[in-house]
């Protein structure tokens, strides 16, 4: 590999002087042909998803740049390790598991058993490599989607939630023919974009199911939280299968702005029957709006639509907080300046969810699924997303910088 490539992979010649007996006495290995990828953002899970996997997918799989029998390997800086995400998403592109350059490059004294070469062992010196800058975007994201599913779907545990169980050791109802609106609300955990009043949110949907729930084809309606972290018993791609089968189960998958909403473009496309619901904190879609419509929204709509996209703007001051680092840079006004634009500050609030427009929103959602007529009416007359306002809720358009203008123009105000 010619020393001149220009990547953030180091890259040197050899000398006599290495310490480690690998480069001393180097044998190269004919057996084990490492392809080294670097990528943008390689630990955000949609730019894994959307760019990664999707140009291994085109080059890898349908084109025959490799064949299975290459090891992936996936420069992270500082030497970082690969995540389950990592491992699932490129596990149908190798037969070995993926390891990070680290793995790749660190200097066992003995021979070391491992998973990812053809000779069993660690080896350090190859005959060929392969250096890739993996950017962009090939194709749509659902051909990727459906190479994934058919390499992991053995893998899938059924019904993980117990949605379509009505009582134990009955039959599962499949997700496409149940009437009850299945609900999956993600759960995140961090300094950002945390919904702070769960509990609260679920027993408002179970209020709302008391009390008799109607949207469209759907009588009632059962929402459940999804935890994504790793746990001491669901961990490792274990843990992925179950958030994939998960989303599987449900008809509307709630998540905040970021990464966790890519995993959307698992739930079962089929008659327009399943849904994301983006949530975004005040501002983040109306103030600025070009960096949230560029995601999820606009990837299902370049695909058609298979899974429907909506998004609940929360433009009420009291339903949105700084985000932990904020609250703490404004907090100690003589520490180092926040070095965040105004659209991350904005992005990265916390949520507090009015239970009321909420459950009206999750009503609208259920109302245009399975119902092409209804859905292509609201696409047309701009009614499609909401705004949680300090009155109620507000359907509209992508992106409405005046709510009183749009009030003003005929846009109805639910009060909830």
């Amino acid at each position: 590999m010619h020393s001149s490539v220009i990547s953030f992979v180091p890259i040197r010649p050899a000398t006599r002087m290495e310490a480690s007996p690998h480069l001393q006495r180097p044998v190269f290995s004919v057996c084990t042909l490492p392809v080294i990828m670097t990528t943008d953002w390689p630990y955000n899970m949609w730019e894994v998803f959307a760019q990664l996997a999707s140009i291994a997918d085109v080059y890898f799989r349908q084109k025959g740049m490799i064949d299975k029998l290459a090891t992936l390997v996936l420069a992270t800086p500082d030497d970082l390790g690969t995540t389950a995400f990592h491992h699932v998403l490129l596990s149908p592109y190798s037969k070995y598991p993926i390891i990070s350059f680290g793995e790749l490059s660190s200097r066992p004294f003995r021979d070391q058993r491992v998973q990812w070469s053809r000779e069993g062992y660690h080896v350090s010196c190859f005959d060929q490599a392969v250096l890739c800058k993996l950017h962009g975007f090939p194709q749509g994201v659902m051909p990727t989607v459906q190479t994934i599913l058919d390499q992991i779907s053995p893998y899938l545990p059924e019904d993980p939630m117990e949605f379509g169980r009505s009582a134990p050791g009955t039959d599962s109802v499949p997700v496409s023919s149940d009437t009850t609106l299945r609900v999956l609300v993600e759960a995140r955990a961090g300094p950002a974009r945390n919904i702070k009043n769960l509990a609260e949110i679920m027993d408002a949907c179970e209020e709302a199911n008391r009390r008799g729930f109607h949207a469209g084809v759907f009588q009632r309606v059962s929402c459940k939280v999804l935890n994504t972290g790793d746990t001491p018993t669901l961990h490792g791609p274990e843990r992925f299968y179950t958030t994939v089968a998960s989303v599987r189960s449900a008809h509307v998958l709630v998540a905040v702005h970021g990464a966790g909403a890519t995993n959307c473009f698992f739930m079962e496309a089929e008659n327009g029957g399943t849904a994301l619901l983006e949530i975004r904190p005040c501002g983040f879609g109306t103030k600025y709006c070009g960096w949230p419509d560029a995601y999820m929204q606009a990837r299902l709509r370049d695909a058609g639509y298979p899974i429907r996209a909506f998004v609940y703007n929360v433009e009420d001051p009291q339903q949105c907080h700084p985000s932990d680092y904020e609250a703490q840079a404004r907090s100690s006004p003589g520490g180092r300046p926040l070095a965040a634009g105004d659209d991350m500050l904005a992005r990265d609030q916390h949520i507090t969810l009015k239970p009321g427009p909420f459950m009206a929103m999750l009503a609208h959602v259920g109302s245009l699924l399975r119902n092409t007529s209804a859905w292509d009416d609201a696409q047309r007359r701009g009614r499609t997303h909401g705004y949680a306002v300090p009155e109620g809720l507000v359907l509209g358009p992508l992106c409405v910088k005046d709510m009183q203008a749009h009030l003003a123009q005929g846009a109805t105000l639910i009060r909830a």
